[in-house]
């Protein structure tokens, strides 16, 4: 795909960003106050919440207000544009140093984070895309990861989505951004850990099987395409959320060919435009799940990439957060029903 590539040397923040990890829990948390200082679109109260009149950085005609381009499809009258993220969460620059506590461990937030904004237009949301601009936005987010995969002292590269406020967003306008981390989440390593045992166990992979029972049994199953498949997990954290899954096992996001990430487009959007007649607002996440970081994809066999696509329909409250145990009130076979469903299409 033809664009114009930038270098960048800019160091956009003085602040530190530190990473310090949990003695109990073995998470790591990241610090970044620089991102106090992000600009914020919506005003909360106890109410409602209202957007602000402010200019918005990501729209055409205000490119000053970002940190230069790492690359835009065309000079003038862009469509994609991405660039590193002015508030980052972790810093491209290995000379950080923090203070150290003997009892504790903790890193300097070392890494890459940048920004995808794949529309010009600032009321214009995903899946009112045409499908080819889709494709395209997907091509620079494969770009863009294998870029930041090839950074020396990145473990773990998240791709993301945040679609409203109540799933995060501080700018309404469309974006993506990837963070590339120093460490490896609790949670991927859930992921490969659980998959690379099941593979010596069974001697086959988790979401292959996974994919294989789910054609089987149907029930759960939204929507299947040449490349892909949709379901709505057995345990689904999330009412209405949905998993989208290559049919052949592929291990990393880096690896689809072109012919499967334009189906993959067109599945993406499809159960997209579905989750917005859920509610007119609604709010949802994007988060694309590598099989495994680098250092396991040796063991590639074992390791399946997806992506999670999670409606904010409600809140945790404590008992989540206190044990991790989700409340659901909406059945993963109801959802999958539901998302098969043509009433309102």
């Amino acid at each position: 795909m033809n664009g114009i590539y930038m270098s960048n040397n800019e160091k956009e923040c003085a602040y530190m960003s530190e990473m310090r990890k949990n003695k109990l829990t073995q998470e790591w948390i990241i610090y970044a106050e620089n991102r106090q200082k992000r600009p914020y679109e919506f005003e909360k109260s106890l109410l409602k919440k209202e957007k602000r009149n402010t200019p918005c950085p990501f729209c055409r005609g205000n490119e000053c207000q970002t940190t230069p381009a790492l690359y835009q499809d065309r000079e003038q009258n862009w469509s994609i544009r991405v660039f590193p993220n002015r508030f980052p969460a972790v810093q491209y620059d290995d000379n950080q140093k923090i203070a150290e506590e003997a009892f504790y461990e903790a890193i300097p937030a070392f890494g890459r984070h940048e920004v995808v904004v794949d529309t010009p237009h600032h009321e214009q949301t995903i899946e009112q895309f045409s499908l080819e601009h889709l494709q395209n936005v997907l091509s620079v987010l494969q770009k863009r990861f294998i870029d930041i995969k090839s950074t020396k002292g990145i473990q773990q590269i998240q791709l993301f989505k945040n679609a409203g406020v109540d799933a995060g967003m501080s700018i309404k306008h469309s974006h993506w951004q990837l963070v590339g981390l120093p460490t490896v989440s609790k949670r991927q390593l859930t992921y490969q850990n659980t998959s690379l045992d099941y593979h010596k166990q069974h001697n086959h992979c988790i979401l292959c099987d996974m994919i294989l029972w789910e054609k089987q049994q149907k029930i759960r199953v939204c929507c299947e395409t040449e490349h892909f498949i949709a379901i709505a997990p057995y345990a689904s954290r999330f009412s209405y959320e949905v998993w989208i899954l290559p049919k052949k096992h592929i291990s990393s996001f880096a690896l689809l060919e072109q012919k499967e990430l334009n189906d993959f487009a067109f599945i993406l959007q499809k159960m997209l435009k579905r989750i917005k007649q859920l509610r007119e607002d609604i709010s949802y996440n994007i988060c694309f799940i590598e099989g495994g970081t680098e250092q396991v994809q040796k063991y590639s066999d074992s390791l399946h990439w997806s992506v999670q696509i999670l409606p904010r329909i409600g809140g945790f409250a404590a008992l989540e957060f206190a044990t991790e145990s989700y409340i659901n009130s909406i059945l993963p076979e109801t959802a999958a029903k539901w998302y098969r469903s043509e009433e309102k299409e």
